[in-house]
Order: C-alpha cells, then structure tokens, then sequence
C-alpha cells in the first residue's frame, strides 16, 4: 500500500503522457458497469482517486466528455498519440481525478479494496472470497467519499 504522503506515477503506455499525483488515501476500486466495461474494452475498470489540486500532467491531452451514472457529465482524458484513457473528471466530483490505476508506474502492486456495479459483472468473473462488493454504487457524495477514503485519511476538500 502506498504511504499517506508519498508520489503516485505514471502514464501511458508510449510515453507521451506522464502524471503525478499525492497520494492522500484513496483507495483502489473495481467497477462493473456496463459504462467502464464499454469505455474500457474489457470487464471492468480499476480506478483509484486523486486530488487535482496535487495533481500534474505532462503531455498532450485529449478530452472528451460523456454523461455518467446519474446525469454525471465525465471528462475523460487520454492520450492523443497512442489513446489510452488515463484520468476522469466527473462534475459532481469536480476537486478529484479519476485515474485508471494500469496506468500507473506500480500497478502489479494494486489490489482493489471494494467492487461496484457487481450487478453489472461479468458472469463468469469470481470475485474472491470476502471481497467487500455492492451491486451498485453509493448515491450521496458522502457515502461515495466514505467508501474510497478510509475515516482516518479525510483531509481532502469537500
């Protein structure tokens, strides 16, 4: 687990777009929906939360923005040379990045800490035993912010 405090890295896969961030206590997280399945091109998505206000891209970026759970509207960002989508920036969330954690310099080390959208899985994928999982997401902005940043860690903006 990475330590209150220290740098997150990384970027896309060919280089051309590099980030850091502060690691302020957001944990890991596994999402199922059909949104992240789709946008991702795979099962599921392995996100982790950042601040922005400590938050540095390097490189070009390509945005483009869609409507998410709720009426969210969702600015993805990625890479224009080689299309990785790298980080997310929802409006009901607008002080925080969303970035895909395998993007990130140390991402075998990952484990999420819960699922959502289980409802939404794939049916063949297991989740391990006692994997905390909801069969959607929190509602409100505080059980949201509840679920991702452990009690002690919250010192971030709300």
């Amino acid at each position: 687990m990475t330590e209150a405090g220290a740098e997150i890295t990384g970027g896309c896969p060919c280089g051309a777009l590099r980030y850091r961030a502060a690691y302020h206590g957001f944990v890991p997280y596994a999402c199922h929906c059909h949104g992240c399945q789709r946008r991702q091109g795979t099962s599921f998505a392995l996100n982790q939360q950042v601040l922005l206000a400590g938050f540095v891209a390097e490189g070009e970026v390509l945005v483009s923005e869609v409507e998410g759970h709720g009426g969210a509207r969702v600015a993805h960002h990625a890479c224009p040379r080689c299309l990785t989508r790298v980080w997310t920036v929802n409006d009901q969330r607008p002080e925080i990045a969303t970035i895909r954690t395998g993007t990130r310099d140390d991402s075998p080390d990952l484990v999420p800490a819960f699922h959502i959208w289980t409802s939404r899985m794939q049916p063949w994928i297991a989740l391990p035993e006692g994997a905390v999982h909801f069969a959607q997401q929190p509602e409100s902005r505080e059980e949201w912010m509840n679920l991702v940043l452990p009690e002690g860690l919250r010192e971030h903006p709300r």
